[in-house]
């Protein structure tokens, strides 16, 4: 099928090595294989189109917006099938003459489950993970405990994490895959095996026309399940629990509630009652555990019933976990200066994800922090306002930053001392001024970097942002230091 790759990022470039390899050089002139990305330079372009041997060919593969009247015009009725990648959005202009042409387009996720199909043996399963928050820290925790139990040559782990679904559809058995709502939006028949829903909450709303529509994007996951497979869902958030009963499949309960939850956690310990599912109940236990903060257990739950459910033993989970470390950017300790201390919560791109950040510093330490948030990035169309409440309760100031600054202003304003910063040293020395000059704190001051925003406004990613947020905490540490030393 002539194909066109829409996005030549990751994923895109994981789609046209596959397809390449699988055409061959004697077929090169019989299927088609065009490239489209917005921001190629003409340089990389004619460099691609180099590379891919455009002299011994009759037409072009690589375009960008200065050509991309000629794919239209010219190519585009050779083309039969398009391959999207998650980056473009839906109303992309080169979507709209697609659908004109009634050219059928696809995720990567979709196509790669179509190529995988053949190929598939009876025995293979496919693990997915959808939520707003840990879809991560999940999958990372499967992978870690895949290794464990010596499964890892059998068991490809990708997807949204890492390597592209396409990238690995030969020579695995098993399939553990973190699924973005990008990726979601182009599936028709991706059925997984196991289906993991961790949350939903607000997010993405500047791609979605609103919260309604993220939420059944991500439900799409589950459309296709049947009364084999399983979906695993989490009790405490209705936006999960809600598909259980809905779902064509057997359904998982897991959370805190030992008498509703089919993975439950209680006295150090999560707990499997899979005895009808499988033919035995697990216990695995977690006093080696060293960070069991509450939103890392929601994930080590869902982890735990989709390793157990896919044969991986308790004890390798066990080992697993016992050794595992959370992941960068999520409620990170990163140091302190004198009893102020400091958190790198870059991850949390939502406002429900900086609650949830909250809600761990306060269970960390009983007696109480008096918390400095700094908030603000590029906007993603969010209400703040279900931080009010939340922030009201934990947090002295919050120090502003970024696209949504004012944003987030208008809607605090009155519920909490607000500091406007212009960058992200300025908001780090602003939390510390505050923490250090306020008479009447009583507990030990924490700054939180969680900024209920993207960071795409002023930095490449949320590493960046989290990473250039532990430079200034260094820089004014290492100043504080100088004023601090006796002469």
């Amino acid at each position: 099928m002539n194909t066109l790759i829409l996005g030549y990022g990751k994923t895109g470039k994981a789609v046209y090595d596959y397809l390449n390899g699988q055409v061959g050089s004697d077929a090169i002139n019989r299927v088609a294989v065009y490239v489209y990305d917005d921001i190629l330079t003409d340089n990389e372009i004619n460099g691609l189109n180099k590379a891919a041997g455009l002299q011994d060919r009759k037409r072009p593969v690589f375009f960008n917006k200065t050509d991309e009247e000629v794919l239209l015009e010219k190519y585009c009725s050779d083309i039969t099938q398009c391959i999207v990648s998650p980056g473009i959005g839906r109303n992309h202009n080169i979507i709209s003459k697609l659908k004109k042409y009634n050219i059928p387009i696809y995720s990567e996720i979709e196509f790669a489950y179509e190529m995988l199909k053949p190929k598939e043996p009876e025995t293979s399963q496919i693990v997915a993970i959808t939520g707003t928050n840990g879809k991560t820290t999940t999958a990372t925790l499967c992978e870690s405990a895949i290794s464990k139990a010596g499964l890892s040559d059998k068991t490809f782990v990708g997807g949204n994490l890492g390597t592209p679904f396409i990238s690995g559809i030969e020579g695995f058995n098993n399939f553990i895959l973190e699924i973005s709502s990008f990726q979601l939006e182009w599936v028709y028949s991706f059925r997984p095996d196991i289906a993991v829903l961790l949350n939903v909450e607000d997010d993405h709303l500047d791609r979605y026309e609103n919260f309604d529509e993220y939420r059944l994007t991500k439900y799409k996951l589950f459309k296709n399940l049947r009364h084999s497979d399983v979906a695993i869902l989490n009790y405490d958030d209705y936006n999960s629990r809600i598909l259980k009963g809905v779902v064509g499949s057997r359904s998982i309960l897991f959370g805190f509630d030992e008498n509703r939850c089919d993975a439950y956690f209680k006295e150090d310990t999560i707990n499997l009652r899979f005895k009808d599912i499988i033919g035995f109940n697990a216990a695995i236990p977690l006093k080696d555990v060293k960070n069991k903060r509450r939103f890392i257990i929601y994930d080590m739950l869902a982890a735990a019933a989709s390793l157990t459910l896919l044969g991986v033993s308790p004890e390798a989970i066990c080992s697993a976990y016992a050794e595992y470390e959370p992941l960068r950017h999520r409620v990170e300790y990163v140091g302190n200066i004198g009893d102020i201390e400091f958190y790198d919560d870059s991850k949390a791109t939502n406002p429900s994800a900086v609650i949830s950040a909250l809600r761990t510093l306060n269970e960390d330490n009983k007696g109480g922090r008096d918390i400095v948030l700094i908030l603000g990035g590029k906007d993603k169309g969010f209400n703040y306002k279900s931080l009010i409440q939340p922030i009201k309760d934990s947090v002295k100031a919050c120090v502003l930053i970024g696209e949504t600054k004012s944003i987030i202003r208008d809607t605090l304003n009155g519920h909490v001392e607000l500091i406007m910063a212009g960058c992200m040293e300025d908001a780090v020395k602003e939390s510390f001024i505050y923490l250090t000059n306020n008479n009447k704190r009583t507990n030990r001051g924490a700054v939180l970097l969680s900024p209920a925003s993207s960071s795409f406004d002023m930095f490449k990613d949320y590493n960046e942002r989290g990473d250039i947020f532990k430079q200034c905490y260094l820089g004014l540490k290492a100043d504080f230091c100088i004023k601090e030393k006796p002469i």
